[in-house]
């Protein structure tokens, strides 16, 4: 067979298979995908810090004179009132003759010590039979009215701060209270370097000392943000170029470079380009997509 034939013989069997037989079928995937769409609202980013609350007015209940405590008419979470009796103290003298038949007179050498001030005792020092000198701390009285919080800020965050602005102190348990930042303290945490702010509660509160708060400070707000769930926006592995992927038509979606605003837990603000409410963009299935895609839409989220 020569080489003639050969090829003569190829060439139909090729036009019999392209008359005879059909090609076979492109296949068309389409990627199952979800979708959303843009709103509009007020979005703020915000500075949560910590608060220690504090008796601002104590009174130091101090001996008057040197001797033993005779009576301790007051525990610890007493409230008191001026000039309410808080101790009773026995001098020196008068326990060395006290069962002395030579005081004839009764002299008894008992001492009342009183409260200057009301308040609650927040700390006993020398409990019934101590020995204390004049002078000694006995107690520690203090003013609930004067409960504040001290607010610790880092020194490069002092510019989000301003005195007299309000803001929540969220306490243990989800409680969220009311206050106002009164003034800036003269001094630093010398260990935290932090500035010390003091917030004044806007309503009476019976809070414990050193109840520590979470107080969320605004940084930034925008009333009327742009926004996109998290789950729209697509980053680079630094994190430093963002896009989502946004419908063209019903089965197709392109890829659309954004610059990203404020954030919350589950939104981000498209600070950059402007998107209209009519806009569709893939909220699922969307990662990994090159920069355009055929997409099956299979909800809206």
């Amino acid at each position: 067979m020569n080489r003639n034939l050969i090829l003569l013989m190829l060439v139909l069997i090729a036009c019999q298979r392209h008359g005879g037989e059909p090609g076979e079928n492109v296949v068309n995937a389409r990627v199952p995908v979800t979708v959303a769409s843009v709103e509009t609202g007020e979005m703020a980013d915000y500075l949560d810090l910590t608060a220690t609350s504090v008796f601002q007015v104590k009174s130091v209940v101090k001996a008057t004179v040197s001797g033993y405590v005779e009576e301790q008419l007051v525990n610890v979470g007493d409230v008191v009132s001026k000039p309410g009796e808080l101790f009773r103290l026995r001098t020196k003298e008068s326990a060395a003759i006290r069962h002395d038949s030579a005081n004839s007179l009764g002299f008894s050498g008992l001492i009342k010590v009183k409260a200057t001030l009301d308040g609650m005792v927040t700390s006993i020092d020398h409990p019934k039979g101590d020995y204390v000198q004049e002078g000694d701390q006995l107690a520690v009285i203090s003013v609930q009215a004067s409960l504040v919080y001290i607010l610790e800020v880092p020194y490069e965050y002092g510019g989000y701060i301003r005195t007299g602005a309000s803001c929540d102190l969220i306490l243990p348990g989800g409680e969220t209270v009311q206050g106002h930042i009164r003034s800036l303290l003269p001094s630093m945490n010398n260990a935290a370097q932090t500035r010390r702010y003091i917030i004044q509660p806007t309503t009476h509160r019976n809070d414990p000392e050193n109840l520590i708060a979470q107080v969320r400070i605004v940084k930034m707000m925008n009333p009327k943000a742009i926004s996109l769930p998290k789950t729209c926006i697509l980053s680079d592995e630094v994190q430093q170029n963002f896009w989502v992927m946004k419908l063209i038509n019903d089965s197709m979606a392109v890829k659309e470079i954004i610059k990203p605003g404020l954030q919350t837990h589950d939104r981000v603000e498209i600070a950059e380009p402007v998107f209209s409410i009519a806009d569709r963009f893939l909220a699922s299935g969307n990662y990994g997509l090159g920069d355009t895609a055929k997409v099956l839409v299979q909800g809206k989220r």
